[in-house]
């Protein structure tokens, strides 16, 4: 209760109006996604054949350009607070909500995607044999086992997946609060702000980013092509999935109106509204029924 008279205070007296215990549930979902990612990175990882001249596995051990923990900071981190600034500035405690729910949901799914398949699939980097240090003689690896087992979690890229979440995202939110990739969408004149080539550029600035992580696992021989680009594409159908579960389509202009622009869907409580009205009118039909 204390908790509750906070955010009234801090949010207004209406700020936990859409409240639905169904949000509960989808928070427990979303634990669950991070959870089983962790027990998924337990798995046992397939040892996949390998022949010590292979050319395509044969390339160096680079350091990588964007470290693992850097990227997946960027990817978590940067879109949660540029949400939370905003919502905040707008005082907006179910934008704040919905948005952090929907970057977890996002990041949660693809990790546990990204990490079973791993996993399971067991492809090589293609720095393998580097990590491996072939002994023709003994006919085994002498390398850390560390790095041997790591170089056997090719496939998906997991840089690639985590940014493409956390990035795709962070523009289909941007452009729900832009309307930039809603051409119909009218905007105010006479404003610098509303430059339609300014706020479409606005949005794609996170999806190159993306671009530029997935490129430098090609370019560190972390991963093949086809690593980059399934990670990408997890990461990116994610994103898109989690998002638009609580947030209207940026792509159409009802998603623009003057009571909702900017402005989460309240998955639950909308819903219940229109239940009421519908059962409201069905009643009164009845009772004008009955006079008759």
């Amino acid at each position: 209760m204390a908790l509750q008279a906070r955010i009234k205070r801090a949010f207004g007296n209406d700020a936990l109006d859409w409240l639905d215990r169904s949000y509960l549930t989808d928070w427990v979902v979303v634990a669950a996604f991070w959870l089983l990612s962790e027990l998924a990175d337990q798995l046992t990882v397939f040892e996949r054949d390998f022949y010590p001249t292979d050319p395509i596995i044969n390339h160096p051990h680079k350091k990588s350009q964007i470290g693992g923990t850097l990227n997946h900071f960027i990817a978590l981190l940067v879109p949660g607070a540029i949400v939370a600034v905003i919502s905040l500035y707008h005082l907006s405690f179910v934008a704040l909500h919905h948005g952090i729910l929907a970057l977890l949901a996002g990041r949660g799914l693809t990790r546990l995607f990204t990490t079973v398949l791993k996993n399971k699939v067991g492809r090589l980097r293609p720095d393998f044999l580097a990590r491996c240090k072939w002994d023709d003689i003994k006919k085994h690896c002498n390398g850390k086992k560390a790095d041997i087992l790591d170089g056997r979690r090719s496939f998906p890229s997991g840089h690639s997946s985590a940014v493409f979440a956390g990035m795709t995202f962070l523009s289909f939110w941007l452009a729900g609060q832009t309307a930039a990739w809603c051409f119909h969408t009218p905007l105010p004149a006479a404003s610098l702000r509303s430059s339609r080539l300014g706020r479409f550029t606005l949005t794609l600035l996170p999806l190159w980013w993306a671009m530029f992580v997935a490129v430098t696992r090609l370019e560190d021989y972390r991963h093949h092509k086809e690593d980059v680009i399934a990670g990408g594409l997890i990461g990116f159908l994610c994103a898109v999935v989690c998002y638009l579960a609580f947030w209207p389509s940026p792509f159409t202009a009802r998603s623009f109106t003057s009571y909702a622009y900017g402005q989460p869907r309240l998955a639950y409580a909308e819903e219940n509204a229109r239940r009421q009205t519908d059962a409201d009118f069905e009643l009164s039909r009845l009772e004008e029924d009955d006079m008759v």
